[in-house]
């Protein structure tokens, strides 16, 4: 299995969107962020853009809730992936990411969770800014892999 994570970095995202672009246009050739299997939340609070795509946990929550198997884990890369003849869009995998990282494509009520785009996510070739990274696990502080979530649960408290 790889000993690579995606990481993004809300500190260098200017929130241009580029990732999810170019996201939807390598897995469904349309520009369509709803597509996208990286999202970039803008926290209106602290006036900053946070991308947003699955750490790959391990062990995946998503994987184990699912309860007909259709997520399953590259062994080459170390992706989760959704397997869309058996996904029948229960939204249990969703309910259970800790990161919020899965979505639901409307179109097909399928889970949509990154796949690493093969082990070359396209994401990280096209951030201008380097917000999106793709690194060895060993180089990563782990506490900075939840940090986009914690920004997002934050900024979603009553004050």
């Amino acid at each position: 299995m790889s000993e690579k994570v995606l990481v993004c970095n809300s500190d260098k995202c200017v929130g241009c969107r580029i990732c999810e672009q170019w996201c939807s246009m390598e897995h469904f050739k349309v520009v369509n962020p709803v597509k996208a299997r990286i999202r970039v939340i803008r926290v209106h609070e602290t006036a900053k853009d946070v991308p947003l795509a699955c750490t790959q946990c391990d062990p995946a929550p998503c994987l184990k809730s699912c309860p007909i198997d259709a997520i399953s884990r590259d062994e080459a890369t170390g992706a989760l992936l959704v397997d869309n003849d058996k996904c029948i869009g229960c939204q249990k995998c969703i309910k259970v990411c800790p990161n919020g990282a899965v979505s639901i494509l409307k179109e097909t009520k399928k889970a949509l969770i990154c796949d690493l785009c093969k082990g070359e996510p396209v994401c990280v070739k096209v951030c201008p800014e380097g917000a999106v990274q793709y690194i060895d696990v060993s180089t990563m502080d782990l506490p900075f892999k939840s940090k986009a979530a914690k920004e997002i649960a934050l900024a979603g408290r009553d004050k």
